[in-house]
C-alpha cells in the first residue's frame, strides 16, 4: 500500500478514537431457536453465518505479555463509545480484576460495554455478579448455557438429554473491540498466566492489534454471538436504588481487590492509564502497523448445535495456507494433536520438498495433562510425515524475556501462530487439535504481508532455538529422543520426557492410554 494511503487510514483510525463521531454497530438479526430445530437448518445457518471477510487493514503483532496487556489497557481507557469483550476465560486474579475495574470505570464515563463469556469456565468473581449488569451502560451475557434452570442450577452445564454434546463445546473466541475502531484478537485469555505475571506458571502467547475494515468483520461476528439463542443475558440482581447502592459497593470492592492482588503479587504493570497516555500508546502501535491484505474468519455460533463432524471454517482457511506452501511452513501449536486428515496434509506438504517445522508443549511445560496425552500419542505420526518436531522447555532461557515476576516459574506456551513461505501469517484462537477442528468455535486472521511475516517468524524462531526447546526424534528401536543444545556445551539427550517431577509423571502415565482423543 502507498505510504500516503496508509497514513490517511491510520489518521482516520485515530480521529475516530478521539472524536467518536461514528455510530454504534447495528446488532445482527437473531436466529429464532425454533429455526435451529433441525440439523439441515443448522448446517445451512452455519454456512451462511460464517464470517469470512477479505480486504486491506493494518496489523501489529503483540507477542510480549507486557505489550499485550498495555495495548488492551490503552484500548479500554481510550474508548469513548463502545467496548465489546468476547473471551473464553476471564480469570479471577490480578489481571482479570484490573480489567473488570477499568471496564466499570469506562461505563461510568458513558461507554457502552458488552461482555460475552463462555458459560463453561469460571469467570472473574465480580464480572459474573448480577450487580455489574445493573449498570445502565453494561450488558453481560453467557454463551452456551444449558437448559434454563432456576436457583442454584441456573446456567450450569448439567447433562440434560439432548444437550450432552453441547457440554463439550466451548466458545473459544478471544476478542476486544473498542469504538468499532480497534480490534485485539488472537490466543490470549484474560488472566495472569497469559501475560507473564503468574507466580507459578506462565504461558508464551500471541495476539495482534488491528484497525481498518477487519474491525467491522470482527464486530459482525461478535453481534452474531450476542444475538444468538445460545446466549443468555445476565439480568440485574436488584432494581432501582438497591442497584445503585450495590454498584457503589462494587466499585469499592473492585478497587480494593485490585490493589490487594497487585501488592500481593508485586504486579509489574500499571493498574490504570490516563487517556492521553492511552491515545499515545495506540498512536505508537498504529504507526507500527503493516497495512496489507487479510482474510478474517470466525466460526458461527450455530456450529455448537451441529451433530455432524464438520471442520471449522477457521481450520479450512489455515489448511489452505499450508496447502499452498512452496518452501517453508513454520508453526506454533500449543496443543498439537493432528488426526489423519491433518497428518496427511503435513506429509503431502513435506513430500513436495517443503520444510515443515512445528513447536508444541512438552510434558514439563504444558498446563493440562489431558491435552499432553493427545500430543504424546501423535508424536510418532508427526515425525513420520517428515516434519521437524520440537517441544518447549519449561526452563527455557527465553523465559527471562517474558516472565515479569521474581519467582522462578514454569514456562509453557499457549501460542497459535503460523508463517508460510515468509509471506503468509496466521494468528488466532485455533489449536491444532480435534476440539478446535470439530467442537469449539474459533477465530483467526490470515495476513498476506512479507513485512508482518518477518516479524512473526522472528518470534516463532526464538522459542525454537536449540537452548529453548527439545528437538524430538525417533530412534531405530522406536524410542523417542529429546535433544537440547546449550551455547558452548555438548548436546543433552533424554529418552523419556525430560524435567518432569515424579508425581506429574505418574498422573500422566495413568491418563496416557484413555480413549478420549476426539475430545482433546
Amino acid at each position: 500500500m502507498h505510504f500516503a494511503l496508509r497514513l490517511l487510514l491510520t489518521g482516520c483510525f485515530l480521529l475516530k478514537l478521539m472524536a467518536c463521531s461514528g455510530t454504534a454497530p447495528t446488532p445482527e438479526s437473531p436466529v429464532p431457536t425454533s429455526v435451529l430445530a433441525c440439523q439441515k437448518t443448522i448446517q445451512q445457518a452455519t454456512r451462511e453465518r460464517t464470517v469470512h471477510r477479505k480486504g486491506t487493514a493494518g496489523f501489529e503483532m503483540l507477542a510480549g505479555g507486557e505489550e499485550a496487556y498495555l495495548a488492551r489497557l490503552a484500548a479500554v481507557e481510550a474508548a469513548q463509545q463502545t467496548l465489546d469483550f468476547q473471551y473464553f476465560i476471564w480469570a479471577d486474579d490480578a489481571t482479570g480484576t484490573i480489567f473488570a475495574e477499568r471496564l466499570l470505570a469506562a461505563a461510568d464515563r458513558g461507554v457502552k460495554v458488552r461482555l460475552l463469556l463462555d458459560i463453561t469456565k469460571g469467570a472473574q468473581k465480580e464480572v459474573k455478579k448480577g450487580v455489574l449488569a445493573s449498570h445502565p451502560n453494561i450488558e453481560v451475557a453467557l454463551f452456551n448455557p444449558m437448559t434454563a434452570f432456576q436457583g442454584f442450577f441456573a446456567g450450569n452445564p448439567l447433562p440434560i438429554i439432548g444437550e450432552i454434546d453441547r457440554m463439550q463445546s466451548r466458545m473459544h473466541n478471544k476478542m476486544l473491540i473498542a469504538d468499532n475502531a480497534i480490534l485485539i484478537g488472537g490466543g490470549r485469555n484474560l488472566g495472569d498466566t497469559y501475560f507473564g505475571v503468574d507466580r507459578k506458571h506462565n504461558m508464551r502467547d500471541l495476539d495482534y492489534i488491528a484497525s481498518g475494515p477487519v474491525v467491522n468483520a470482527a464486530t459482525k461476528s461478535f453481534n452474531l454471538y450476542w444475538e444468538s439463542p445460545l446466549t443468555r443475558k445476565v439480568g440485574p440482581s436488584e432494581t432501582g436504588d438497591e442497584n445503585e447502592e450495590k454498584l457503589v459497593s462494587l466499585r469499592r470492592e473492585l478497587r480494593d481487590k485490585k490493589l490487594r492482588l497487585a501488592r500481593k503479587g508485586d504486579f509489574p504493570f500499571p493498574l490504570k492509564m490516563a487517556r492521553v497516555e492511552a491515545l499515545q500508546r495506540l498512536n505508537e502501535l498504529s504507526g507500527k502497523m503493516v497495512w496489507d491484505d487479510y482474510e478474517f474468519v470466525a466460526d458461527p455460533p450455530e456450529r455448537m448445535l451441529s451433530r455432524t463432524k464438520e471442520a471449522s471454517p477457521v481450520w479450512r482457511t489455515k489448511e489452505g495456507a499450508i496447502r499452498g506452501a512452496k518452501k517453508e511452513v513454520l508453526m506454533h501449536a500449543a496443543y498439537l494433536i493432528p488426526q489423519e486428515e491433518v497428518l496427511g496434509l503435513f506429509k503431502e506438504t513435506s513430500d513436495r520438498g517443503v520444510k515443515v517445522r512445528m513447536l508444541t508443549n512438552s510434558l514439563s511445560s504444558i498446563d493440562g495433562l489431558l491435552a499432553m496425552t493427545g500430543i504424546a500419542n501423535r508424536r510418532k505420526d508427526i515425525l513420520e510425515t517428515g516434519a521437524e518436531y520440537y517441544e518447549l522447555k519449561s526452563d527455557a532461557p527465553v523465559k527471562k524475556e517474558y516472565v515479569r515476576v521474581s519467582e522462578d516459574t514454569l514456562l509453557g506456551m499457549h501460542t497459535k501462530g503460523l508463517v508460510v513461505d515468509n509471506r503468509i501469517s496466521f494468528i488466532g484462537s485455533y489449536n491444532m487439535d480435534p476440539r478446535s477442528k470439530y467442537i469449539n468455535t474459533e477465530t483467526g486472521v490470515i495476513i498476506n504481508s512479507g513485512g508482518f511475516a518477518k516479524r512473526l517468524k522472528g518470534y516463532l524462531l526464538e522459542d525454537m532455538q536449540p537452548e529453548n526447546c527439545w528437538q524430538v526424534t525417533c530412534e531405530e528401536d522406536g524410542r523417542f529422543c529429546w535433544t537440547c543444545e546449550m551455547p558452548g556445551k555438548p548436546p543433552v539427550r533424554h529418552y523419556r520426557d525430560p524435567d518432569v517431577p515424579l508425581r506429574k509423571r505418574i498422573s500422566y502415565w495413568m491418563l496416557l492410554h484413555m480413549p478420549w482423543e476426539n475430545l482433546l
